[in-house]
């Protein structure tokens, strides 16, 4: 029986890294990419270098050249990603809170732990939603049966850079 994905390798699971291109760098897994977003790096390569400042991802990885952004606005789903972990947060805070000092709820206690986690976490959460999301991105995007690791680049690259 014939694979119908082709070059999609379905045997290589989450974790498991399987070869790009003769001779370079193997592809990551699912679990290490999602990892590697959430502490702000390049999904694919682990660069650190990939923020402009604390809002400002740049447009390409200085290492392997993925785009971050592939189109205009196409990071909704950070935004959804970065709202639902604020929101999380927030409830886990507030039932620990109402738990806590049922039946005397300090309204003032409430108010500012509130505004606390809804702009604190959100700000901090912000440039790791967006390297979520581009990891998130780029797995789906390797699914592609058209897909093509990038090839090494040569020592010349970095000085264009």
């Amino acid at each position: 029986m014939s694979d119908p994905y082709g070059g999609l390798e379905p045997d290589h699971g989450p974790g498991i890294a399987r070869a790009a291109e003769p001779g370079g760098p193997p592809e990551v897994g699912g679990g290490l990419a999602l990892l590697r977003g959430v502490r702000k790096r390049c999904p694919r390569c682990g660069d650190r270098r990939i923020f402009v400042g604390w809002f400002a991802l740049k447009t390409l990885c200085p290492r392997c050249a993925l785009r971050f952004e592939e189109e205009q606005g196409g990071y909704l789903g950070a935004m959804a990603i970065n709202y639902s972990l604020s929101f999380a947060v927030w409830i886990a805070a507030l039932t620990v809170t109402l738990g806590v000092t049922l039946p005397d709820v300090p309204i003032a206690g409430l108010l500012i732990m509130s505004a606390f986690v809804l702009i604190g976490v959100p700000l901090w959460f912000y440039p790791r939603s967006k390297t979520v999301w581009a990891a998130i991105e780029w797995l789906a995007h390797r699914t592609d049966p058209d897909y093509r690791a990038p090839a090494p680049r040569d020592a010349r690259a970095k000085d264009l850079e």
